[in-house]
Order: C-alpha cells, then sequence, then structure tokens
C-alpha cells in the first residue's frame, strides 16, 4: 500500500483510530510513541519525505489518544493473551479443586473398603455346618 494511500485512510478514520487507541494501555501508547520516533529518525535519514508525514500523522493520533484516555478515564481494555491467560488460570484453578474432590472421594472410599472387611467378620462368624456344604 502507497504512503498516500496511508496517510488518506489515516486521515479519514483519525476518530475510530484515536478511539482504539484509546483503549490501549499507556505503557503500549508509549511504546508506540517511542517506536514512531525511531522510525522518524531513520525516515529523516533517508529523506523518505510521504514516511515522515505518515509518521507525524500516526504521532499525533497516539498522543491525542492518550489525552483523550486521560480526560474521559478509559479503561484498558486487556489484550487477548491478557484474556487467555485469566481463561487458563481459571481452569487450572477448577482442575484444582477437581482433583482435590477426587482425592477426598477416594480416601472415603478407602477408609469405607477397610472397615467394611471387619463388619463382616463380626456379623457372620464361621459355622462349621455352612463350611460342610461347600
Amino acid at each position: 500500500m502507497s504512503k498516500e494511500i496511508q496517510k488518506r485512510e489515516a486521515l479519514e478514520n483519525e476518530e475510530a483510530n484515536i478511539a482504539h487507541l484509546a483503549t490501549m494501555s499507556d505503557s503500549a501508547l508509549a511504546e508506540k510513541l517511542d517506536t514512531i520516533h525511531l522510525q522518524s529518525e531513520i525516515a529523516v535519514k533517508k529523506k523518505l519525505t510521504s514516511s515522515i508525514e505518515l509518521l507525524e500523522i500516526w504521532r499525533s493520533q497516539v498522543i491525542q489518544a492518550r489525552i483523550y484516555k486521560a480526560e474521559n478515564n478509559i479503561a484498558d481494555v486487556p489484550s487477548e493473551i491478557d484474556l487467555a491467560i485469566a481463561e487458563m488460570e481459571a481452569q487450572e484453578e477448577k482442575s484444582e479443586q477437581c482433583q482435590e474432590i477426587l482425592n477426598e472421594t477416594r480416601s472415603a472410599v478407602i477408609e469405607e473398603e477397610a472397615e467394611q472387611p471387619q463388619e463382616k467378620e463380626r456379623n457372620s462368624p464361621d459355622k462349621p455346618e455352612q463350611l460342610s456344604l461347600f
């Protein structure tokens, strides 16, 4: 895509871009500004006028997004990675709870099985006449 088309789209979608950028964390916006600054230095050294203009538009939009975010107390939208990590942690916690229940059930069953033979022996004494039938 040519720089002219990118500049035109950046200007046409300025409000949407700023609204989207405002949902990012302040540290992510600061990192974007640093990246744009580094790219601008390279563009200046190589005398890429259209790239410099595009980067200036992006820089302006990131700064506007930071101001808009601060003035309107816009909360950060968690990234897909953060959401996936939270979901994995919740699943792991649920799995641990299930494992605890399973372990408790196993120990209860083992205790019951250990008590049952003793109860049978108490309830049914060996009678010689019963043994002779077999």
